[in-house]
């Protein structure tokens, strides 16, 4: 379809991906790749459980005989300055637009994985343990299946370097058994006028039993 590194395919990262397509509540351009004009819409309701998109109804309107056909549509939109483009087949076409998940979606962002934002969501407790006398209490800013985001005070700049591998940092999120991961610092930058800096860390390595716990909160709190 597009450049493969900017395709989204993994199910968990679709679905996260659909939610904050439809509480942006952006406008949809609807085509067919035999239909020379496009149609605006826009997504009204993922369903998880039934793979199912409902959409507003296009305007304008196309002909009952392209979408009966249940032929594939492509959707192009805009969230947060970058390009999303998805394929997929219409189910029906009675008032609202019916179509089935995508496959995979075009999404080119700078990360492989979806990213969670984490800075305002209570009883996560972590601790970076930069040797056996030295732990870190600090705020997770967000979570993804390969890199977290780390807010430290500013005196600790100095304990971290770009490349830098960090062999333990203690993570509980909420009702969830902690775990430990490794990882390596990736770039840091100052926060909120001096008052702090961000760290961002590539995990290492990831077991599958982590990987799910983190997948399964990312879920949990997209859908609360």
């Amino acid at each position: 379809m597009l450049n493969n590194s900017a395709l989204v395919n993994n199910a968990l990262e679709i679905f996260n991906l659909l939610k904050n397509i439809e509480k942006s509540k952006q406008l949809i351009s609807l085509s067919f790749e035999s239909l020379p004009q496009y149609c605006l819409t826009s997504l009204l309701e993922v369903h998880h459980d039934t793979k199912i998109l409902i959409f507003d109804e296009p305007n304008p309107q196309p002909s009952s005989k392209l979408t009966d056909t249940k032929a594939k549509a492509k959707f192009t939109l805009k969230l947060a300055q970058l390009s999303i483009v998805f394929e997929t087949k219409i189910i029906s076409n009675n008032n609202e637009l019916q179509t089935n998940f995508p496959n995979e979606i075009y999404y080119p962002q700078n990360r492989s994985y979806y990213r969670l934002s984490t800075e305002y969501i209570n009883d996560i407790k972590i601790t970076v343990f930069l040797s056996s006398t030295t732990r870190l209490p600090c705020e997770l800013l967000n979570i993804s299946l390969d890199g977290i985001c780390l807010r430290f005070p500013c005196s600790h700049a100095q304990l971290f370097q770009v490349n830098q591998l960090i062999d333990d940092i203690y993570i509980e999120l909420p009702n969830q058994s902690g775990f430990s991961i490794s990882a390596k610092v990736q770039n840091s930058r100052i926060v909120k006028n001096y008052t702090g800096i961000a760290i961002g860390l590539q995990i290492q390595q990831q077991k599958p039993n982590i990987e799910k716990v983190i997948q399964q909160f990312i879920f949990r709190t997209e859908n609360v």
